[in-house]
């Protein structure tokens, strides 16, 4: 993977590529050899989680049998070692093949968080900004980011066994972002439009809520849940439900709610 935020460091530069360098951008180095199983393991992880930053942090490569000084002065016992230089630095560091979830956990809790990657003009027209995402996964296929608003663009289309699959396939680190939540939530209200069965104020309501009027369509549905309310399977709940996750606002569905509860108990 060609990254400009990897870079492989020597004992020559190091004071500059990584010590001077962490004052400003902290940088995690990798200490490794060719030979050695759990680093040919890890540095794809490291890789994939460099690319995703998008210069958060920069990965600099110290091969320790090339630079066996460097592994000296910082006592490396066992590869591969990974260290965290801040501020011109070491500040901590881990040993061995991590997970990624891990590794993520120990950026986290060092305060490196995703960096922004520059801003992309999507277009207004979903069918063509579909096309413009099908071209950036393709060619950042570490961003996952990138996965969402496709599928999320696919869905917009109408194309709901697509958007089905895009979704359910997203990896696990936006799997739940609030974004995925809501359209999952959203495929789900929209299947049940699309079957067009049930009473006409539940169908109304459905529409309501997706068209953006979600007061009018919260209330519709509550009205046929006050009938349905003694049915444990009752698509009215099942919808109110569904549209409580795809409604961008706490304070609304906390209300709405709040009197679902009311009907119910």
């Amino acid at each position: 993977m060609s990254n400009a935020n990897v870079f492989d460091a020597t004992t020559a530069d190091f004071r500059t590529s990584v010590v001077a360098r962490s004052i400003e951008t902290p940088v995690l180095v990798d200490f490794w050899a060719t030979w050695c199983g759990p680093c040919r393991a890890l540095t794809p992880i490291l890789d994939k989680l460099t690319a995703e930053y998008n210069g958060a942090f920069v990965l600099a490569k110290v091969d320790t049998d090339r630079e066996q000084a460097l592994a000296n002065e910082f006592k490396i016992r066992s590869i591969p070692t990974v260290m965290l230089f801040k501020g011109g630095t070491v500040v901590t560091g881990f040993q061995g093949a991590q997970p990624e979830g891990n590794i993520r956990r120990f950026l986290t809790q060092n305060g490196i968080e995703p960096g922004s990657a520059a801003p992309v003009e999507w277009s207004a027209d979903p069918a063509e900004r579909l096309t413009q995402l099908k071209a950036a996964v393709a060619a950042s296929p570490e961003r996952d980011s990138l996965k969402l608003e496709l599928a999320t663009t696919v869905l917009e289309t109408g194309d709901l066994d697509e958007a089905a699959r895009l979704l359910e396939a997203l990896p696990a680190a936006v799997y739940s972002d609030a974004k995925a939540v809501r359209a999952r939530a959203r495929l789900g209200l929209m299947r049940r439009a699309q079957q067009g069965e049930g009473d006409g104020r539940y169908l109304a309501g459905i529409q309501s809520v997706l068209g953006g009027d979600a007061p009018a369509g919260l209330e519709s549905l509550l009205d046929v849940l006050r009938e349905q309310k003694h049915d444990e399977d009752s698509p009215a709940r099942a919808a109110l439900v569904e549209a409580f996750q795809m409604i961008d606002d706490e304070a609304l569905v906390r209300d709405w709610r709040r009197r679902m509860a009311s009907v119910l108990f």
